[in-house]
């Protein structure tokens, strides 16, 4: 898609981002794990203080955004231990987060960023969405930051957007904001979430569980020796990635017992 036809739409992005969680469900995750909103949007957003709002730094549409999208919910509150959508991230769920916030935190906005964006938060403009991955309301876009030369460089690439309309677009920013901009990849909002599941359709990405999921190319970890091969294995017996065929509850339950009986220590193995 050429970078002139793209253009952001709140409803389309909360499509993909819809679309990707059933996609997930249908894979690895129980349905139970991920939250739609209410009709309203969410009302740890909505009707959050407007003081703290402003201090979190962000534009009206990305707090719109935020309050009408689907989250994978954090088990007992714990965003540390929910399920990882990519291998070894977790997304944030902002109505937990707000939910769960200090009332006597004098800089509420200071710290919500610091747990969504890290130490680089200043750099970041109000209407960017996130910090792994960077989502743009103005421009219809996701930045991939530290992706990986496999997919930037792979079949994916006829879909990214060409790093000169992004350094031109960045041109009138910040040094800092026109240097993350031109070096991450960027796809459309759609494309990105679409990349997401390619990896997932390839066995690139693998779930080890309900909650965790390794990236292949990372290779084992010790006291691993044949995991990925024996995990691949499980999941292409069981029909992955034909959806028409595939059994996830079998599948995964095979996965279970498989990790539980031969990797009982795996460092990334987990169940809630």
């Amino acid at each position: 898609m050429e970078f002139e036809d793209i253009s952001y739409s709140r409803e389309t992005t909360i499509a993909a981002v819809a679309d990707f969680y059933t996609f997930l469900t249908k894979m690895y995750l129980d349905e139970s794990q991920v939250a739609y909103p209410p009709a309203g949007g969410w009302p740890e957003i909505v009707n959050a203080d407007p003081a703290v709002l402003r201090s979190f730094g962000k534009s009206d549409e990305v707090l719109a955004l935020l309050a009408r999208l689907p989250y994978i919910q954090y088990p007992s509150g714990l965003w540390d231990h929910a399920a990882e959508p990519t291998p070894g991230h977790v997304f944030i769920n902002w109505p937990d987060l707000l939910s769960i916030r200090d009332p006597n935190d004098e800089d509420p906005g200071r710290t919500l960023r610091l747990y969504t964006e890290g130490d680089f938060y200043d750099i970041y403009p109000p209407h960017r969405a996130s910090y792994v991955f960077l989502l743009d309301t103005k421009l219809g876009i996701i930045h991939w930051g530290n992706c990986s030369t496999r997919i930037e460089n792979g079949e994916w690439t006829v879909n990214m957007i060409d790093k000169i309309d992004v350094e031109e677009e960045a041109q009138e920013r910040s040094e800092e904001e026109a240097d993350w901009r031109s070096s991450a990849p960027a796809w459309a909002i759609q494309d990105f979430f679409e990349v997401l599941k390619d990896q997932f359709r390839k066995l690139h990405w693998v779930p080890i569980s309900h909650y965790s999921v390794r990236n292949v190319a990372e290779g084992e970890y010790h006291g691993e020796d044949g995991m990925m091969a024996m995990l691949l294995d499980i999941y292409r017996r069981h029909g992955w990635p034909d959806l028409t065929v595939y059994r996830k509850e079998d599948c995964i339950v095979n996965v279970l017992k498989a990790m539980k009986e031969k990797y009982p220590g795996s460092t990334c193995y987990r169940e809630g």
